[in-house]
């Protein structure tokens, strides 16, 4: 409903006292500020009863299904794609600035000629990049939750998320603490498969790092069927169980975004607590929006920004769903 440059000078039909600020975009009836929530809603009263949208969000941990998500959010998106796509534009600005920044800093350190400053130039890049990029990312997500609920797409929710930015660094700062030993029993693991079978000895592996680049492709290529029992025993071992027990941090980035007030180490417990039982089906719902995009990839690239707006809109439901009656005491 656009409230800007209206002036028809009708009334509202509903409130008949009330001047007309815009128009219902499904039914084309006249709308009044009452009616359209202030200009978050674009559909009136009547349609968004009839049509079930702007009611609070249906799906709950008892009766959310993948199949549920996937429609519900399909219809959402239908409804406010451009605005979506606009969004995943936003998006992708921001993350090419957090690169930009990151390669900025990493040059004016490395101009100094001191290692220090060129090691915290570095990290600073890094930080920086990690903080433009996940504020533009809880921000579509925040925006992508009204448009769950039924509310209009609004730009400025993009920008409103800034203010957790230290909470979001500190939540993916314990989530690589969380990651450490699953990514050393996977190392661990895989040299070792590599050394039992016989196919790479220790000797060799040392050797590698003293060796000169132009003999490394002649020592790496008798060892090619080491490196291949240690890939497949560390992808094996990343899936399962790395996957299944790291799938929680799915929901960090849209609970971060969900709560007004979150704290690092709650927003962590609250994902652990939302996805008991429920692994299953977020993997499944991880995998069909993550084939999407993929899809959308060989398509040109084109579709890519709207398949990216549907699945910001899925990991937003997938958190709205999944807190809706979990205890959170």
């Amino acid at each position: 409903m656009a409230e800007t440059e209206f002036t028809s000078g009708a009334s509202c039909p509903l409130h008949p006292g009330f001047d007309a600020v815009g128009t219902c975009s499904r039914c084309g009836n006249f709308m009044c500020r009452t009616c359209g929530e202030g200009g978050s809603q674009a559909w009136c009263p009547a349609c968004r009863q009839r049509e079930g949208v702007g009611q609070a969000f249906p799906l709950n941990r008892e009766n959310w299904s993948v199949s549920g998500l996937m429609d519900l959010s399909w219809d959402a998106f239908k409804r406010e794609w451009v605005m979506l796509c606009v969004g995943v534009l936003i998006f992708l600005a921001g993350s090419f600035a957090g690169q930009v920044v990151s390669q900025v800093s990493s040059m004016v350190g490395g101009a100094t000629g001191s290692t220090v400053i060129t090691v915290l130039g570095f990290f600073i890049g890094i930080i920086g990049s990690y903080a433009i990029q996940g504020g533009i990312t809880l921000g579509f997500l925040r925006m992508s939750m009204d448009v769950l609920s039924g509310r209009r797409a609004d730009l400025g929710r993009m920008f409103s998320q800034f203010g957790k930015i230290p909470t979001y660094l500190g939540t993916l700062f314990l989530s690589f603490l969380l990651m450490l030993p699953l990514l050393l029993l996977i190392v661990v693991s895989a040299v070792g498969a590599g050394l039992a079978t016989g196919t790479v000895s220790w000797s060799e592996l040392v050797a590698l790092k003293d060796l000169p680049p132009s003999e490394l492709d002649a020592a790496v290529t008798p060892m090619l069927p080491g490196f291949a029992v240690m890939g497949f025993v560390a992808f094996a071992l990343y899936v399962f169980p790395g996957g299944w027990l790291l799938t929680p941090l799915i929901l960090l980035q849209p609970e971060l975004a969900r709560t007004d007030s979150p704290g690092a180490v709650e927003t962590l417990r609250r994902c652990f607590a939302y996805s008991r039982g429920e692994r299953l089906p977020m993997i499944g719902t991880m995998l069909l929006g993550g084939l999407l995009a993929t899809v959308s990839v060989f398509l040109c690239c084109v579709p890519v920004i709207p398949a990216l707006g549907f699945l910001q809109l899925l990991m937003a439901g997938l958190v709205m769903a999944l807190s809706s009656g979990a205890e959170e005491a």
